[in-house]
């Protein structure tokens, strides 16, 4: 069964166990909203707050947008009935599950089998999907075989302060979201970034970037969406709906990106009726990489136009 595309370029993060920030979330522009079990909600409301969460799904209305929720981690007594009791009463209106703290492939494939025995039992045909959160050292050592853990998969989420926290490295931000690096002599988050970037493309996933901690500097989140960008990242974390305009932008490719594009893939059609294997436009020698990132661009704008309706 293939993966679904769907669009990611900003998942906004609620605590499920605030009632008027989950009834506003609909209203937003986020492509996904994420409803947290996990750090957002204290320990004493936690079997509450995944019943607030099934509500939520069964009577919200959410359009377009992607319906996930964060699990508490596998290491906690809470996981396994955050999956029963939410799925169960809820799983026909949930389109993913993400899990925090990854560190081992067989956290995937752990909730998989459960998801899979669920489904079975309620006579589903839809499948939930996951996400796998990296916030160890431990988890980006073994960022390749989460990629590759389960077909439910479908993007790699980058959880920079608990990662950092992991190393021990120094942080000088009040939350460790990255807001302030102006410390190190580079970007140095660049190779973790790079490598879940290289271990999600590989496995056919997207890859998503940490929220940035300090909502109320645009310029440094504008900064942060750009970098990860440039390094493959379809999207990232929200804290604050005011972030929600830059990140969606950042992420979204231009009018110009659009249009080269459908030049391409016309060209493209048109040189496959020939029976020709590459094509040039302009002068320019155009390969089968250039008609895959061409068909990429093309299939997140048609997601964008129909998110927009």
């Amino acid at each position: 069964m293939e993966r679904p595309i769907r669009l990611r370029r900003s998942i906004l993060s609620v605590p499920s166990n605030r009632e008027k920030m989950v009834g506003k979330a609909s209203s937003l522009s986020a492509d996904v909203i994420m409803l947290d079990l996990e750090d957002s909600v204290p320990v004493q409301e936690k079997e509450q707050a995944r019943s607030q969460v099934a509500s939520a799904f069964r009577e919200g209305r959410w359009s377009h947008k992607v319906r996930a929720y964060r699990i508490n981690g596998m290491d906690t007594p809470f996981a396994y009935r955050d999956i029963i009791e939410v799925v169960e009463a809820a799983g026909e209106h949930i389109d993913v599950i993400v899990v925090p703290k990854v560190n081992k492939a067989d956290e995937i494939k752990a909730v998989d089998y459960l998801l899979t025995q669920i489904e079975m039992r309620m006579g589903w045909r839809n499948r939930i999907g996951l996400e796998a959160s990296i916030e160890t050292a431990e988890g980006m050592l073994r960022i390749e075989a989460i990629a590759f853990s389960s077909p439910r998969l479908e993007a790699l989420v980058f959880g920079v302060a608990d990662y950092s926290a992991s190393l021990s490295v120094k942080n000088r931000g009040m939350s460790g979201h990255g807001e302030a690096e102006d410390f190190y002599p580079g970007h140095r988050w660049h190779f973790p970034l790079s490598r879940m970037a290289m271990a999600a493309k590989a496995a056919g996933l997207a890859a998503i970037d940490a929220p940035y901690g300090n909502y109320k500097d645009p310029a440094g989140l504008e900064r942060s969406c750009t970098l990860s960008a440039g390094l493959g990242y379809d999207g990232k974390w929200a804290i604050h709906p005011d972030q929600l305009e830059i990140i969606n932008d950042i992420y979204s490719p231009s009018e110009e990106d659009v249009e080269r594009s459908r030049i391409i893939l016309e060209k493209y059609r048109e040189a496959q009726a020939k029976g020709y294997g590459s094509f040039s436009i302009e002068s320019k020698m155009i390969d089968r990489a250039s008609v895959r990132l061409a068909q990429v661009v093309s299939a997140q704008w048609d997601a964008i136009s129909r998110s927009s309706k």
